[in-house]
């Protein structure tokens, strides 16, 4: 019985731990959602700030209809990462120098219109 008590008791601290991590990386606010559009040939665009210091995550999962690529850039217009291969499930990393505003850019370089999502840590 005691070593199911310890069990759970480091199973809710590990969850906790967790949580608070996530709650102070990437996107202030935390993490955000959100469920887009983007015709052929045509550029989505997005401005969202990212902590210092602590990972920052932007994931493009698109719906299989065209080829999407993902760029990130910083608030001073210098490229901080991307993704272009020739799918539409994008993920760009990086660790940001500063906390500030990132841009964010979905390009759909393919003949059809793509629904997709769009989620940051």
């Amino acid at each position: 019985m005691f070593k199911n008590k310890l069990t759970g008791l480091l199973s809710l601290i590990l969850t906790v731990a967790a949580a608070g991590r996530s709650a102070q990386a990437g996107r202030v606010g935390g993490p955000g959602e959100a469920v887009e559009i983007v015709y052929a040939g045509e550029v989505d665009e997005y401005t969202i700030w990212f902590r210092a210091d602590e990972v920052a995550q932007v994931v493009v999962d698109g719906d299989g209809s065209s080829d999407l690529d993902l760029f990130v850039y910083d608030e001073n217009g210098n490229p901080v990462a991307s993704d272009t291969d020739y799918t539409d499930y994008c993920v760009a990393t990086w660790v940001p120098r500063w906390t500030g505003r990132y841009f964010i850019r979905v390009a759909n370089r393919g003949p059809r219109a793509n629904v997709y999502g769009l989620r940051t840590n």
